[in-house]
C-alpha cells in the first residue's frame, strides 16, 4: 500500500463563551473515525498502513474567558497489526498543550506573552473485527489512558482509564458522497491499580454516537461535515449531562495533500477539570490549523 502524505490546514472558525469565571478546560478532544476504527485505516487506499499522526493548532478568537486561549495538540496512531479483513490493531500517543493570556500579577517567561496553562495526555489501544454477514458491521474496542497535569495553582490534576466497546456502520458511498458512523458505549474511571490520590473523572459511563459527511464538488474541492456528542453520566452530580463537538467546511486536495477549512464548535455543561467543583459552562470555537501525515477520513476524490 503505498504512502501518502497530506496535510490538513487551517480550521476556521469562530469563538463564543458563556462562562461566569475562569476555566481550565480539560477537553474531550475527539478522535477520528480511522483512529477509533483501525480496520477502515488499514484497507483505506492512500494511508500509510504503519504509522500515521497530526498536529493541530487551535484558538479560541473570541472566547471570553481569560484563562484558556489556544492549544497545541499532536498525535502519533499507528497501525500496529491487521489480519486480512478482518481484525485490526491500532494505537494512539497524543499530547496536548493548553495556553492562555497572561493574568493579573502574572510575569511571562517570553516575548509571547502567554502562559503555559497543562498538559495533556492520551494513550491507548483500539481495535476492530469485521463481523461475519452481509451488513459488513466493524466491532470496535478501546482502552486508553487520559490526563490532565495543570501548571498554574489551585488546579487539580485529572486522570481517567476509558473502557469503550461498540460498532461502526459500513461506510455508506455515492458517485460524490461518502458517510461513515459508529455509535460507542464506555466507562471511565480512575482504577485502583494506580493507587492515585488523584480525584476520579466527572464522566462514569457516556455512550458516543458520531457521524461524518463528505460531497465531492470535484477532484480537488469536497464538503465536509463532522459530529461528536457525548452523552454521559456525571459521576459527581448523578445527573445525566453531554458535550458537544462539530466541525464542517470545505475539504481542498491536490495531489498527496489535502486541506481543510473548517467552522469548528465546542460545547460543555461544565469542565472535566475539577476546580472546587464548579460548574463552568462553555460555548466556544476557534481558528486552528492540522497537519495530517493520514487522512483522517474516507472520501471519495478518486471516483470523480
Amino acid at each position: 500500500m503505498a504512502a501518502k502524505h497530506r496535510i490538513l490546514a487551517p480550521l476556521f472558525a469562530i469563538a463564543l463563551a458563556a462562562v461566569g469565571s475562569s476555566t481550565l478546560l480539560a477537553k474531550n478532544f475527539p478522535q477520528s473515525l480511522l483512529v477509533v476504527d483501525p480496520l477502515a485505516a488499514a484497507w483505506e487506499p492512500g494511508i500509510p498502513a504503519g504509522l500515521g499522526g497530526s498536529f493541530e493548532y487551535g484558538n479560541y478568537i473570541f472566547s471570553h474567558d481569560d484563562v484558556d486561549s489556544f492549544y497545541l495538540r499532536s498525535s502519533i496512531s499507528p497501525v500496529i497489526a491487521k489480519v486480512d479483513e478482518s481484525f485490526a490493531l491500532g494505537g494512539l500517543y497524543e499530547t496536548d498543550l493548553l495556553c492562555g493570556p497572561v493574568a493579573a500579577g502574572e510575569t511571562a517567561a517570553n516575548i509571547a506573552a502567554f502562559w503555559m496553562n497543562a498538559f495533556q495526555f492520551a494513550y491507548g489501544l483500539y481495535s476492530a473485527y469485521r463481523l461475519p454477514g452481509p451488513l459488513g458491521l466493524d466491532l470496535l474496542a478501546e482502552y486508553s489512558r487520559s490526563s490532565q497535569h495543570p501548571l498554574r495553582p489551585a488546579y487539580s490534576q485529572v486522570a481517567a482509564d476509558i473502557l469503550m466497546c461498540g460498532l461502526a456502520l459500513p461506510r455508506l458511498e455515492s458517485d460524490r458522497m461518502s458517510a461513515s458512523a459508529y455509535l460507542r458505549a464506555g466507562y471511565r474511571d480512575l482504577f485502583g491499580f494506580w493507587q492515585s490520590s488523584l480525584p476520579k473523572p466527572r464522566i462514569s459511563w457516556v455512550i458516543e454516537p458520531a457521524a461524518e459527511v463528505h460531497y465531492s464538488l470535484s477532484r480537488s474541492l469536497s464538503l465536509v461535515a463532522r459530529a461528536n456528542p457525548e452523552l454521559f453520566i456525571d459521576r459527581y452530580k448523578n445527573c445525566f449531562d453531554a458535550n458537544f463537538f462539530a466541525e464542517a467546511g470545505i475539504a481542498l486536495a491536490k495531489g498527496e495533500l489535502d486541506d481543510e477549512f473548517l467552522f469548528t464548535l465546542y460545547s460543555t455543561r461544565d469542565s472535566d477539570l475539577l476546580l472546587l467543583y464548579v460548574a463552568h459552562p462553555t460555548f466556544e470555537a476557534g481558528l486552528s490549523v492540522r497537519l495530517s501525515a493520514f487522512r483522517l477520513s474516507p472520501r471519495p476524490h478518486e471516483r470523480l
